[in-house]
């Protein structure tokens, strides 16, 4: 890449950065109980920028390194708090670090990227000798878990299972531990809680464990 179209991609990044310092600041001047219109819109404009910010950057990074498009997005993985583990019972149970959107209103790509990312590490990870690849689920219960924040919890954030959008996450987790996402051979259970901060954990396991495991949930 020319040298001078570089520093212009990066002076443009650098004055996007002044813009969203200015939002934080006019955030901070914003009183969140007398005027919480105001600040919704503020707020949302700054995690915008940021969001924008944060793409511009990596496009930056992959077009002029040698740094593959997968090692940004198991990087963005690892920094957004992405985790996969499995149990000794063969339960795969996966954090996310944010509630899933509301269908219709936002997009899940900012997650389900990384989230890919994340999963294609875990499973070439997972200790299994190619000929003999991390073993898929057939028929299983995917659960999925919202955890809100419990300070705010109560204040008409409760999700209503039938308007959030999984479609997407469900796919990106069929492509490496599901043999199929159908319903028959697929069930899917919702549930809540509460905890520090917002997050969703989304816990694969076989259709007949499924009962013992949501027993001692419930415990």
């Amino acid at each position: 890449m020319d040298r001078q179209v570089l520093l212009r991609r990066i002076m443009a990044t650098g004055d996007d950065v002044r813009r969203l310092e200015q939002d934080l600041i006019a955030l901070q001047s914003v009183d969140v109980v007398d005027f919480p219109d105001n600040y919704s819109s503020l707020a949302h404009q700054a995690a915008s920028r940021g969001e924008f910010i944060v793409r511009k950057l990596r496009e930056l990074v992959y077009s002029t390194t040698n740094i593959s498009w997968g090692k940004l997005l198991e990087d963005t993985a690892n920094n957004l708090g992405i985790t996969v583990g499995c149990d000794g019972s063969g339960i795969v149970e996966i954090t996310l670090p944010c509630l899933i959107p509301i269908r219709k209103k936002k997009s899940t790509d900012f997650i389900t990227a990384p989230l890919y990312a994340a999963l294609e590490r875990f499973v070439l990870s997972s200790g299994q000798p190619a000929e003999n690849p991390f073993e898929r689920f057939t028929h299983c219960t995917i659960c999925i878990t919202h955890v809100y924040n419990k300070e705010l919890f109560g204040k008409g954030r409760q999700r209503d299972h039938d308007n959030i959008e999984v479609r997407g996450i469900i796919n990106v987790i069929n492509t490496f531990l599901l043999t199929d996402d159908s319903e028959n051979l697929c069930n899917i259970f919702y549930t809540s809680d509460v905890s520090d901060v917002d997050m969703t954990r989304i816990t694969i396991m076989k259709k007949d464990i499924f009962p013992e495991w949501l027993l001692g949930y419930k415990k």
